[in-house]
């Protein structure tokens, strides 16, 4: 987020929005400045003691060879510990891991993942308490914890620690955190991932037993989690531009565009260009721009234009905005989000979704369907009034559509905390390549059409939302 590379594209997409004619936010300019920590020479262990009697068993486990903490600023934390199973709380399946548990000021040691059982693989509960992404996969128990008065969690990982996590987590040489945060995300409360042999030493047994280990407190077991490391502050920015409404009585409220201009950058000495995560995205928000700002005629209400920074490292600039908005989130219409919208669906994705679904109709929706013209908006399930708008939009610009009902609070891309903060939000998302987060993501795999397609869709449902 320090590199030449961010500000060279920052200063790109601003000087996108001068060209076409659109101004920065009055007095603002067409920058605001996101501070954040930066850290490094990071370091950390867990440390665990067992009481019996007059025994004492003490073991101290390393982070990157038996845990995974957060590269977070020097920190201790003790605190005696309380297993949740697998930290879950749902009403359907009935599920409430906490149940008879006092965790308020208790370390909580839970499993990952979902218990047995196909009622636990379903998409939505997947994404909820099982996601693939390593920093969204225990978004839901961390939070749920926190509620509930937990001071830490950690999850106990599976047999496959050494083989497939570990290499997949190696400790980066710099991590980066809203300054306000001191180092913690806005969860606020430390996770570390563990082995199973750091469960083994909580719970006793094998690591590999405690899945069936019924939730319970833990007499004698304390643990310290200790970090330290060395920080920076530095400031990044989030690019802004702003069309004012053409109705003086609905120009102060405003449909928000957004899509994020950072990647990965070098990793490991190679180039991750990003070119559909999410140069695609960026690209088609420019050309959004550019095409209302071109157009006689203006919607009623206002549309601000956002380029953020940071979505990688943990949706940094947005969820900066969330908790300083340049446009108040009282008079924010809806918030529509542009990433990776450079590869479509295949037709065998489609035929499992329609199977998965059985809705009324499938057989006839998949008559003579193209992939290319098919999309799966997400749609905040707490505003059911975007739904029927995002569906004109596509049948106006030729588009098959899903909507994916969602909260979006545990989503992985800068909706997240316009999501947590309850502002109406649609999620624009192609599909997932071999090439995601690698770096064969390049100009050469991106799908122009798909893009030009995604953003008319986008264009159209921001027009209607900006205009009844």
């Amino acid at each position: 987020l320090a590199a030449r590379g961010l500000d060279a594209a920052a200063e790109y997409a601003a000087a996108g929005l001068a060209l076409a004619g659109i101004p920065p936010l009055p007095g603002q300019g067409y920058f605001q400045p996101v501070p954040l920590r930066e850290i490094t020479a990071a370091s950390g262990a867990v440390e665990v003691e067992r009481r019996r009697g007059d025994e004492v068993d003490r073991r101290t486990f390393l982070s990157g060879t038996d845990c995974l903490i957060p590269q977070i600023p020097a920190r201790s934390l003790t605190a005696p510990v309380v297993f949740a199973g697998y930290g879950i709380r749902e009403t359907a399946p009935a599920r409430d891991d906490y149940r008879g548990l006092d965790v308020k000021g208790k370390i909580v040691v839970l499993l990952g993942g979902v218990p047995e059982g196909a009622a636990w693989k379903t998409p939505e509960l997947t994404e909820r308490w099982a996601a693939e992404k390593a920093d969204e996969r225990y978004t839901a128990k961390r939070e749920l914890a926190r509620r509930l008065g937990a001071i830490a969690v950690l999850a106990v990982e599976g047999d496959d620690w050494a083989t497939r996590i570990l290499p997949k987590n190696r400790p980066e040489e710099r991590t980066f955190w809203r300054l306000e945060d001191d180092g913690l995300d806005d969860e606020g409360l430390l996770l570390a991932r563990v082995s199973p042999a750091v469960g083994a030493a909580l719970l006793g047994g094998s690591g590999g037993g405690a899945s069936g280990s019924a939730p319970r407190a833990l007499p004698g077991v304390t643990v310290t989690l200790r970090t330290s490391g060395r920080e920076r502050a530095l400031v990044s920015r989030n690019v802004v531009g702003v069309l004012s409404g053409s109705d003086p009585k609905l120009a102060g409220e405003a449909v928000v565009l957004g899509a994020h201009l950072d990647h990965l950058g070098v990793v490991d000495g190679v180039i991750h260009p990003g070119a559909d995560d999410n140069a695609s995205g960026v690209a088609a928000l420019l050309e959004i721009a550019r095409a209302f700002a071109a157009s006689p005629a203006r919607p009623k209400r206002s549309l601000v234009f956002v380029f953020w920074t940071g979505e990688e490292e943990g949706k940094l600039g947005s969820a900066h905005w969330v908790r300083h908005p340049l446009w108040p989130l009282a008079q924010t219409t809806a918030y529509l989000n542009i990433d990776m919208v450079g590869h479509p669906w295949t037709l065998e994705e489609i035929r499992k979704l329609v199977a998965d679904l059985k809705p009324t109709g499938g057989d006839r929706f998949l008559e003579g369907l193209k992939p290319a013209d098919f999309v799966e908006p997400g749609v905040a399930d707490f505003s059911p009034d975007l739904g029927p708008v995002v569906a004109r939009a596509a049948r106006g610009t030729g588009l098959a559509l899903h909507l994916d009902w969602t909260g979006g609070a545990y989503g992985g891309s800068d909706y997240r905390d316009f999501a947590r903060a309850r502002v109406p939000f649609l999620r624009f998302f192609g599909n997932f390549f071999a090439g995601y987060h690698e770096p064969g993501d390049t100009p050469a795999g991106v799908d122009p059409v798909q893009v030009q397609k995604m953003a008319r869709l986008v264009l159209a449902t921001a027009w209607l939302l900006a205009d009844r």
